[in-house]
């Protein structure tokens, strides 16, 4: 799958760990350790989509090596994703609403794999396989929304409200 950068096709690490999770749960029927790293790549690309949708929305003309664009691109943090993606606008706006739940079903995904005891049928191939499925749908989401609606997703992922 190829993404989609400023107009330009281009092979970015998103898609190289969304191929690296297809890869793992593929391979996923010999070792759950192979389902459960799938499973937890397949989030971490879309981290990745999003944290590269917080730099380039918010620094456009930014190069992608300058300072700037690096601690916006790092500022994301993983525990952030769920309560801006349940609070307005993001949960009132249908195309960023569908991301959320996709984002945060991964991420509750990804915690498993990773820190849950090591069980035998974590995960089948077949739910390896719809959760790879269902980042790269995310990730398809996340490139298509249009510059408003990347914005508005960039600010309420990286800043919280201030209460008063």
């Amino acid at each position: 799958m190829r993404m989609w950068n400023r107009g330009m096709p281009s092979v970015t690490m998103v898609s190289r760990l969304l191929d690296a999770a297809d890869q793992l749960a593929n391979e996923g029927a010999k070792s759950s350790a192979f389902k459960r790293r799938a499973v937890s790549t397949a989030y971490y690309a879309v981290f990745h989509a999003l944290a590269k949708l917080c730099a380039e929305s918010l620094l456009p003309a930014a190069d992608g090596k300058s300072e700037e664009y690096s601690r916006i691109y790092r500022a994301l943090e993983h525990r952030s994703l769920k309560p801006a993606f349940e609070k307005e606008p993001l949960k009132d706006r249908e195309a960023l609403r569908k991301i959320g739940e996709l984002v945060v079903s991964l991420y509750s995904e990804r915690q498993l794999a990773d820190y849950a005891p090591p069980l035998q049928k974590r995960y089948s191939q077949r739910e390896a396989k719809n959760l790879v499925d269902q980042a790269r749908q995310a990730v398809a989401e996340i490139n298509s929304l249009g510059k408003n609606d990347r914005r508005i997703l960039a600010t309420h992922l990286l800043f919280r409200a201030r209460q008063s």
